[in-house]
């Protein structure tokens, strides 16, 4: 009987609101009054209603478009407004993203993703900082998992590189507009070509080709303990052929001591062929640590990545963050503050040539994945210049 009326009120709840309508409650009201259920047993169900109602709206939030298993497909839009302080730089409107998504999973064991952007993005090859010619649409990720045991996944392919906690964040899942300038810089990321935040092999959008091993040990209750990736790469970027014979080692460990607590930390090790110096192979190697912390209402996300990179004198780079976000209303309101610094140069004697960059933001979500984001970026620089910067982003997704 209990199924029965909660699929009654369900129903009811999907009929359109008249001036006689009834709610569910007042279906349960009517119920207790006639002596049917007792005032508990109305309550109970009233309790297990709404509960069931909640997920519902919470799945409508998403809408995600599937066959089954075998293709589940998603996408998102991000159009950004961005004024920059420093009159050297354009203020305007931009499509940053226009993904679409497709995943699924031919077994239990063997899974696919397939993520393709339609917004251009720079090539691999060329004389620019960012890599060369412009690109649309272009592939990100291309690879297939295979997955015997919760301890052992393989996955081969083009996918995310398995360094930074923030490298790993999907964009449309950031809490700020933009990523952290270590990040952008030392990650493979597009960062900022005009500030120098872009990685010696380009903008790879954080991603290679290669082959990872990964899996989660040491189950305590309905969790594990620990998560580790190995990576072998060619370290050339997306979407081409390795430039050289050597190939790339990157290792990832994370710890999770409590539920609420990840600690881990990255190593990668190269020998590649830069773009801005194309004819030799040199050293890219890059380590860093990371700590989150994952609490109802708050969190909070820290790293520091440092690098060096060339044979012969080579240059040296470190930076780090720390970020804290809290709902202000809970689902749908939430602050975000950022301290974030980057060294581009740690050879340099006489000058300081970090950048320290302070951002406040706000953000609105109107249900799982779509919201308005509101960023502002205090930016401290050497050799000083007015260069703050205030971005306004909308993200849409299905």
């Amino acid at each position: 009987m209990r199924l029965m009326l909660i699929l009654i009120l369900s129903a009811s709840a999907l009929l359109p609101l008249g001036a006689g309508a009834q709610t569910a409650d007042d279906i349960l009201n009517i119920l207790t009054r006639k002596g049917t259920i007792s005032r508990s047993e109305a309550d109970s169900i009233r309790s297990e209603y709404t509960s069931r109602q909640r997920a519902t709206d919470a799945r409508l939030d998403s809408f995600p478009l599937s066959l089954g298993r075998s293709l589940r497909l998603s996408g998102y839009t991000q159009v950004r407004y961005q004024y920059n302080q420093q009159p050297s730089k354009i203020s305007g409107f931009e499509f940053r993203r226009a993904r679409l998504d497709f995943q699924g999973d031919f077994s239990s064991r063997w899974g696919y993703r397939l993520l393709v952007d339609f917004v251009g993005a720079s090539g691999t090859t060329g004389s620019t900082a960012t890599g060369g010619a412009i690109i649309s649409p272009t592939l990100l990720d291309a690879f297939v998992s295979y997955k015997p045991f919760d301890f052992l996944k393989v996955t081969a392919g083009q996918f995310t590189i398995p360094f930074s906690l923030e490298n790993l964040t999907q964009d449309r899942n950031l809490e700020a507009v933009d990523r952290s300038q270590v990040v952008s810089a030392l990650v493979a990321r597009k960062g900022d070509a005009s500030n120098g935040l872009v990685d010696s092999i380009g903008n790879q959008n954080g991603r290679d080709v290669g082959i990872q091993i990964s899996g989660s040990l040491g189950r305590v209750a309905n969790r594990y303990i620990v998560d580790y990736y190995l990576a072998m790469l060619n370290g050339a970027g997306i979407n081409t052929l390795d430039n050289n014979q050597s190939k790339d080692i990157d290792a990832r460990l994370v710890v999770h001591p409590l539920s609420v607590l990840d600690i881990g930390g990255s190593y990668y090790n190269g020998y590649d062929r830069f773009i801005s110096s194309p004819a030799k192979d040199q050293l890219r190697i890059r380590w860093g640590g990371e700590i989150a912390l994952n609490l109802k209402l708050l969190s909070f996300r820290g790293e520091y990545i440092a690098g060096r990179e060339g044979s012969v004198n080579p240059a040296k780079h470190d930076g780090w963050y720390a970020q804290a976000s809290y709902f202000l209303w809970p689902k749908h309101l939430q602050g975000v503050v950022r301290y974030d610094t980057y060294n581009p140069s740690k050879n340099a004697v006489k000058t300081d040539p970090a950048s320290t960059y302070y951002v406040f933001g706000l953000n609105y979500f109107f249900n799982v994945w779509t919201k308005i984001q509101l960023n502002y970026s205090r930016r401290i620089e050497t050799p000083a210049i007015n260069n703050d910067v205030f971005s306004a982003q909308v993200q849409l997704a299905f």
